[in-house]
């Protein structure tokens, strides 16, 4: 299990994680050394002595909220209990310090909160659990969040708390899809989703990642079915509606509907700024520019990706990004710039162990480098599904759906 760095030392991390315009522009990140540093303390202090030293945190440190975390159990209420209200205020932040990528700080104030709640209700900490297990996993750190959501599938599966065991078995199926492990990926949603409240979290989240695989494995109006599913459920003009835009829009592309998937692409970029979603819808979009040969627009999306990437912690989705841009730059077909976004996505493949990655840039240099650098052996690439295709009513349907969309 990874321990956390002090409060001090997961800042300095981060701030050298951020690249530097940002970090001397960002206001949030002393606000957050407070926040960790405060969790630090109250992890450690006697019961007795929590609550007059909350009391001395000013509203600067740990304002009032009414928000909760993107964590929660399905149904539930926000908590009565005073610790698991104040674990909910302090997952709160750490939420906001991922979204920046500041994931060191994120993870020793949830670390915290877990000691904090060790010998609370199976909710507060199995949900405290589950949370330091999803940092885990963005720091690459894949050995402590199999740990994390092997504890919450355990404990809730004891207690028979199905929509507990399937947040547990989310975390798995993502882990899972990191290491390249598609058919342990399929089962382990397809199991959360068993356990999932219907219209709820855990059923959103299963259905999203039943989505993911589906368009990997070109199983297109599987995609459209659970990905639809998945925006209706989820909140109006939120990140869970980018992110799954994003997805249909791929889906789109992978159908041969270029004109549609490009234009939702460029939905998403308008009405999110996340990062991780963001490096992903680039590299997507920039696939559907190069489909239509408008270099053009793939020069203007990738000035702009390639400034974000340079300050984006998020390096799976970087890494996705330049796999992406790849494939784009070899289908215009520009070689020469083609391998230059290869051999960055070589490093951070080979940098943080993302197999899949690997494999997949592996097979992409050996394209490259051979007779498959005309744009007509690229174009045969798994991606850019042949035009004679026919497609069920189904994904019609919903390929007009992501069509009547408007940026």
């Amino acid at each position: 299990m990874r321990n956390p760095l002090s409060a001090l030392e997961a800042f300095a991390r981060d701030a050298n994680a951020i690249s530097a315009p940002e970090r001397d522009t960002h206001a949030s990140l002393g606000g957050w050394l407070a926040v960790t540093k405060a969790a630090e303390r109250l992890s450690v202090l006697p019961m007795a002595d929590r609550a007059a030293y909350l009391q001395s945190l000013t509203a600067f440190v740990l304002p009032p909220s009414e928000s909760r975390p993107t964590l929660v159990r399905d149904g539930d209420l926000p908590p009565k209990d005073p610790t698991a209200r104040l674990a909910e205020r302090f997952r709160i932040e750490a939420e906001d310090m991922e979204r920046s990528g500041c994931f060191e700080m994120a993870f020793a104030t949830v670390a915290a909160i877990c000691r904090l709640v060790a010998h609370a209700d199976l909710v507060t900490r199995t949900l405290a659990t589950a949370h330091l297990g999803r940092i885990a996993r963005q720091l690459g750190d894949y050995s402590t969040a199999q740990d994390c959501y092997s504890c919450v599938v355990t404990e809730a599966a004891r207690e028979r708390d199905q929509p507990l065991e399937a947040m547990g078995l989310l975390g798995l199926g993502a882990l899972a899809r990191m290491k390249g492990n598609r058919p342990e990926e399929r089962r382990l949603y397809d199991e959360a989703l068993t356990r999932a409240s219907p219209g709820g979290i855990t059923e959103r989240s299963a259905r999203q990642g039943l989505m993911n695989v589906a368009i990997a494995e070109d199983r297109l109006p599987d995609a459209l079915l659970h990905g639809w599913r998945v925006y209706d459920l989820a909140e109006e003009g939120g990140e869970v509606q980018a992110m799954i835009l994003s997805n249909l829009a791929l889906t789109a592309l992978k159908a041969g509907f270029v004109r549609p998937a490009l234009q939702g692409f460029l939905h998403v970029l308008s009405m999110t700024g996340v990062l991780r979603i963001r490096m992903l819808t680039f590299g997507n979009a920039l696939r559907a520019a190069a489909q239509l040969g408008d270099r053009a627009r793939m020069n203007e999306l990738e000035s702009v990706a390639l400034e974000e990437a340079d300050r984006a912690n998020v390096p799976f989705e970087v890494a996705s990004f330049f796999l992406s841009a790849t494939e784009a730059w070899c289908a215009l077909p520009d070689i020469t710039v083609a391998l230059r976004r290869l051999g960055r996505l070589e490093l951070l493949a080979a940098e943080h162990q993302f197999h899949e990655l690997a494999i997949r840039a592996e097979s992409l240099r050996t394209q490259v480098t051979t007779a498959a650098r005309s744009a007509r052996a690229m174009a045969r690439s798994p991606w850019n599904a042949p035009s004679e295709t026919l497609w069920d009513e189904q994904v019609t349907v919903g390929i007009h759906r992501l069509a009547s969309l408007r940026s």
